[in-house]
C-alpha cells in the first residue's frame, strides 16, 4: 500500500471531502504518482498478461485480418494506429504476418498512442528490428491526418474510469469515495442522485437496478467513430465486456494476478471494468458507421482460422510443443476461460 504522505497527495488533488468514483480511479490510474504512468503492467511477472502475450497466433489472426481490408478496401496510404501497445508484441506478431504483403508497412503510417513512458522504452526496445521513423508515439490520438485510418487494441477500452449507479426502492444512488482521516484510507459510500439530467437518464432504464458507466470511454470511442466516418478507416478492438443489462458491477482491482480492492495498493495495482459494448454499437450507429463483426474473441479467433493456424504451425515445425500450443489456444477461444469474456467490435466506412 502506499506510505500516508502518497497517500494523501492523492486526496489533496481534490479538495472536495468526498468525490465521485471515476474520480478516484482517475487519479489511482493516471496522476503523477498513478498506475498507468510509472507501472510496468504487463507480463507474467507483472499484474497481467494479455492475449498477445499467451500467443503469437493472436496477433498473427489479427495480422491477418488488417491486411485483407487494407488490400481489398483501401490499398493506398494510410494510418495504423494502436492505442495501449504494451509491449509491443502484438504489433511485432502484425509486422511479421505482414511481410507477405510488403506493400501494407510501406503505406503505412504507424501511430503508437501510449503514456506509460516505461512501455514506450520497452516498445522502442522490443521493435528495434522495425524502422524506428515509421514509428510516432504520441499520449493521446491525432486527428489532424486526412489518410484513411485502420485502428485497433487490446485490452485498452477497460481501464477508463467509471460511474456506478444503485436504484434502492426507486430511489437512485451514486457510489462517492471518501477518505478516512484516523485510519488513513479509503472506503465507499452512497450519496443520492439529485441531478434532474442524470436522474431523467437513470429512470429511462427499465428493469435495472444498477448501472454501471464510462463517460470518457463514450467519448474517446466516439472521437474514433466521427473521425471515420469523415476520413474512411476501420477500428477494432477487443476486450473483455458485455452487451446485455447487467447483474453486478463489474469494476475490479488486480495485483500480481490476484483480484484485490480499489482501495489497496493504490497507484501499484491495475483497476478496471468490462466494456458497455451496447453503449459503444450504439455510438457507432449513430455516426452511420458499419458494424462488421461483434462477436466472442473465440468466434473471432475460430473464424479466421487460429485452429488452422495452429495445424500449419505444428505441420511446418516438428520440435513445436503440441501440448503448450494446445493450452495456448484454448486459453484464448475456451468458453470457461477467454473466448466468452472477451468480445471483438469492428466498426468501419469503408
Amino acid at each position: 500500500m502506499l506510505s500516508k504522505r502518497k497517500i494523501n497527495k492523492i486526496k489533496l488533488l481534490n479538495n472536495k471531502k468526498d468525490f465521485r468514483l471515476d474520480k478516484f480511479i482517475e487519479l489511482a490510474l493516471f496522476s503523477r504518482n498513478g498506475y498507468y504512468l510509472r507501472k510496468k503492467p504487463i507480463g507474467r511477472k507483472f499484474d497481467f498478461i494479455t492475449s498477445p502475450e499467451i500467443s503469437q497466433m493472436f496477433g498473427e489472426i489479427i495480422g491477418v485480418y488488417l491486411l485483407y481490408n487494407w488490400k481489398e478496401k483501401i490499398n493506398s496510404k494510410f494510418n495504423l494506429i494502436e492505442l495501449g501497445p504494451g509491449n509491443g508484441t502484438l504489433f511485432k506478431d502484425i509486422e511479421r504476418t505482414a511481410q507477405i504483403f510488403p506493400n501494407f508497412f510501406k503505406n503505412a503510417d504507424v501511430n503508437f498512442i501510449e503514456i506509460n513512458k516505461e512501455l514506450r522504452e520497452i516498445q522502442k526496445k522490443n521493435l528495434k528490428y522495425f524502422r524506428q521513423s515509421k514509428i510516432k508515439w504520441s499520449k493521446t490520438l491525432n486527428f489532424r491526418s486526412k489518410l484513411p485510418s485502420i485502428i485497433y487494441s487490446n485490452e485498452f477500452f477497460d481501464c477508463f474510469p467509471v460511474r456506478q449507479f444503485l436504484n434502492v426502492n426507486n430511489h437512485w444512488f451514486e457510489r462517492y469515495v471518501k477518505f478516512n482521516e484516523i485510519e488513513n484510507k479509503y472506503y465507499s459510500i452512497n450519496k443520492r442522485v439529485i441531478s434532474k439530467k442524470i436522474l431523467d437518464y437513470l429512470n429511462k432504464l427499465k428493469k435495472q437496478n444498477i448501472y454501471e458507466v464510462s463517460y470518457s470511454r463514450n467519448k474517446y470511442f466516439e472521437q474514433i467513430c466521427k473521425y471515420l466516418k469523415k476520413n474512411r478507416g476501420i477500428c477494432i478492438l477487443i476486450d473483455y465486456g458485455y452487451y446485455k443489462k447487467l447483474k453486478n458491477f463489474t469494476l475490479q482491482a488486480i495485483y500480481n494476478h490476484k483480484k484485490t480492492s480499489i482501495f489497496e495498493n493504490i497507484g501499484q495495482q491495475d483497476i478496471s471494468s468490462h466494456v458497455n459494448f451496447n453503449e459503444l454499437i450504439e455510438i457507432a450507429k449513430q455516426n452511420k458507421l458499419q458494424i462488421n463483426e461483434f462477436v466472442t474473441q473465440r468466434d473471432f479467433l475460430i473464424k479466421y482460422g487460429i485452429l488452422e493456424r495452429k495445424k500449419k504451425l505444428l505441420t511446418k515445425n516438428s520440435n513445436l510443443n503440441k501440448n503448450l500450443l494446445d493450452e495456448e489456444v484454448d486459453r484464448l477461444i475456451n468458453s470457461e476461460r477467454m473466448g466468452n469474456l472477451f468480445k471483438c467490435l469492428i466498426v468501419s466506412n469503408l
